[in-house]
């Protein structure tokens, strides 16, 4: 996976917020979901499960979230997950991150 090519993919009822986007960045960054820093060293995922979670009859239009995780930006509009990877080491990877709501 090239480190400007992003990954995409469509939040599920099925499945938690989280876990998609857990799955991405694993998939942007080439890394095994077990060795990716926690979820919860940048952001809330019960929050973000709440904010996002698909729900039938409840539209999500507009709903936005970006913050960023193991070097790779990652931004939730609507029900849709796009995680970027950048060009930093695996050490800085693990040290970023930040949240912030949009």
């Amino acid at each position: 996976m090239s480190a400007t090519e992003p990954v995409t993919q469509q939040l599920s009822p099925a499945d938690e917020v989280c876990t998609t986007v857990a799955l991405a960045v694993s998939a942007a960054t080439d890394t095994p979901v077990d060795e990716l820093p926690p979820l919860y060293t940048v952001i809330d995922p019960d929050a973000l499960n709440a904010i996002f979670q698909p729900r039938t009859g409840r539209a999500q239009n507009g709903t936005q979230l970006s913050f960023t995780i193991a070097g790779c930006a990652v931004s939730i509009r609507d029900d849709t997950v796009t995680v970027t990877a950048n060009s930093e080491t695996p050490s800085e990877r693990a040290a970023s991150g930040y949240a912030r709501a949009n």
